[in-house]
């Protein structure tokens, strides 16, 4: 069965960006559908576990969640003076964020369609009309005025037929995913009077690996394949969140073989620490994530790329909708660096404490490619500034500006890339004038 339906607005992927770009357009009075291929809202914060929001700017949706969130006890600010920026990041509790994130959109009037798969655009004559879906009900054709491409992949803007950058570009290797579960039920006070010494915990590792009671996941980074799951770069047991390399978040049989393989080694940990850690023979688990936390994937080429020297100089633009003020972190492999940084290595890769960048409106604008506007990681940028701004609070400011201006641009019967960033400035708060 196919069936049509029409919004001036359409959103694909509900992830903080998604979430962003649906609840901006339609208080703009935009009328606005937010698909979403998974049953929950809030991509990698609530399906991967990545629990801490950077100490970056979000903008006003963002610290609106803020607001509700720590009236209902469901956020704590976690400050370290020495590598953060004030007020620091923001540790939310998933379970409340989804929560408030379905009253926000109620509220906002935005129609949402979960379990439903983005299956391809449609573009007339290079301008994006609308986008087709499958669900359980069958195919479904959106037409729109503007699509807001939210996916985190750039799927709608692959599929229209956009410039696409993918990875490094001299190896094109991408960073490493990763994968989280939480223990809990845990005596810390007799692990850390009985606690065994590393050599102890290595020798124990060793032989529940040669015994085939721990299988590390193909592509193990930090922790090692060697000592999984005990991380050698910082001398400790690690159980709660794993890098894997070389999976490409593109192809679904690899992520898919990821996940199950992570999954069955966290059981094998749990029955590891339950048979030889003190403290630890009532654990069980708390959560595991439904998604692999992917960092990098496809970019689009916009009309302006984001470059290293916009972060670290903290350049600002004539149409810049966003500030930011994150370091460009990559989780890379070699010829790359990843974790741990140094306290110079991140300050040498984020602005001057007390100041920001800006990303300009035009690296959400596609070149070549009309009715469409990007948000989220896949917003146009060099590898390296990307590592800066694909972080959550960041991609919710993205989305913020994009439903604005999509908003705007359906009122007055404009393209999306004829739109004033001094209109999008007002809207969400921004100064509006010369660049600061």
């Amino acid at each position: 069965m196919t069936y049509e339906r029409e919004y001036d607005v359409v959103v694909c992927g509900a992830g903080p960006a998604g979430l962003g770009a649906a609840i901006s357009a339609a208080r703009q009075g935009a009328k606005t559908l937010l698909v979403e291929r998974l049953g929950f809202v809030g991509g990698m914060h609530t399906g991967a576990g990545v629990t801490n929001w950077c100490d970056t700017p979000g903008g006003p949706i963002f610290d609106e969640f803020v607001e509700r969130l720590t009236t209902l006890h469901g956020l704590r600010w976690v400050e370290d003076p020495v590598h953060y920026v004030d007020p620091g990041r923001a540790a939310i509790t998933p379970e409340f964020f989804r929560m408030v994130a379905m009253q926000i959109l109620n509220e906002a009037g935005v129609d949402l369609l979960l379990l439903t798969f983005f299956e391809k655009a449609v573009t007339i004559d290079g301008r994006v009309t609308a986008v087709e879906c499958i669900n359980k009900a069958g195919h479904i054709r959106v037409n729109a005025g503007v699509v807001i491409d939210c996916t985190a992949d750039a799927d709608v803007a692959a599929s229209a037929g956009c410039d696409i950058a993918l990875g490094d570009p001299e190896d094109g290797r991408l960073q490493h995913c990763n994968f989280r579960a939480t223990f809990e039920n845990i005596d810390y006070e007799q692990y850390a009077k009985d606690k065994p010494s590393n050599e102890q915990l290595l020798e124990w590792i060793r032989l529940a690996q040669d015994e085939g009671r721990i299988t590390p996941p193909d592509g193990a980074f930090q922790p090692e394949a060697e000592t999984f799951p005990f991380n050698q770069r910082y001398k400790v047991l690690q159980l709660t969140s794993w890098d894997m390399e070389g999976v490409d978040p593109l192809d679904p049989w690899q992520v898919s073989r990821a996940l199950q393989q992570c999954n069955i080694a966290t059981l094998q940990v749990l029955e590891f620490c339950r048979r030889h850690l003190p403290g630890y023979d009532q654990c069980s688990i708390r959560n595991i994530a439904s998604v692999l936390g992917i960092r990098e994937s496809r970019r689009i080429v916009g009309q302006y790329t984001l470059t290293a020297e916009d972060v670290t100089e903290a350049h600002k633009f004539d149409d810049g909708i966003v500030s930011a003020c994150f370091f460009m972190d990559l989780h890379d492999s070699p010829p790359g660096d990843t974790m741990p940084f140094s306290t110079e290595t991140i300050w040498a890769r984020r602005p001057t404490r007390g100041e920001h960048f800006e990303i300009p409106f035009r690296c959400l604008v596609p070149i070549r490619i009309q009715g469409l506007l990007v948000a989220g990681r896949c917003i146009s940028a060099e590898r390296m500034a990307h590592g800066a701004a694909r972080v959550m609070p960041t991609c919710m400011f993205l989305g913020t500006a994009a439903g604005t201006a999509a908003a705007l641009a359906v009122r007055s019967s404009r393209r999306p890339d004829e739109i004033e960033s001094r209109e999008i400035r007002a809207l969400i708060g921004m100064p509006v004038g010369d660049p600061l």
